[in-house]
């Protein structure tokens, strides 16, 4: 008896679109102003990745997991496959804190470690990992966890 394997095609489904100040990033506050208008009215924490080209022009936003008040799992393979799907050369990434305080946990430098290792092994570069408070934002790169 013969065996086969199956044949697949794998696709990007788009969902919507998110506003975008300018087509280019290039600081923190400009990805935070449009990660915020996505996060943070949210009940629960959304963890979500911007995909970049090499001229850090906006590829697409992908929101890659929605957890409960306080924890938002996301591995790796959820966070990058996206971006190897569109071809991105690197990626941000954001999630909310819906208590307000955009103060990074333990585990969110924990989990931007493991993602920046990653993202070397697929040669996706991750700029920055941006938490989304009640009015405010921080950068992860600039605290130097990065």
């Amino acid at each position: 008896m013969e065996k086969y394997a199956p044949i697949y095609r794998v696709a990007l489904v788009r969902e919507g679109r998110q506003r975008l100040p300018g087509r280019i990033v290039s600081m923190p506050d400009d990805v935070a102003t449009i990660f915020k208008d996505l996060l943070e009215d949210r009940d629960r924490e959304v963890m979500a990745v911007m995909m970049l080209t090499t001229k850090n022009e906006v590829i697409a936003i992908h929101i890659v997991s929605i957890g409960t008040l306080d924890y938002a799992m996301a591995q790796p393979r959820e966070v990058f496959k996206s971006a190897v799907l569109l071809g991105a050369a690197s990626i941000v990434i954001a999630h909310n804190h819906p208590s307000g305080d955009a103060t990074p946990s333990d585990a969110d430098k924990v989990i931007t470690a493991r993602l920046v290792q990653a993202g070397c092994l697929l040669g996706i570069e991750v700029l920055d990992h941006i938490i989304v408070g009640a009015d405010s934002f921080v950068s992860l790169n600039r605290l130097g966890v990065l």
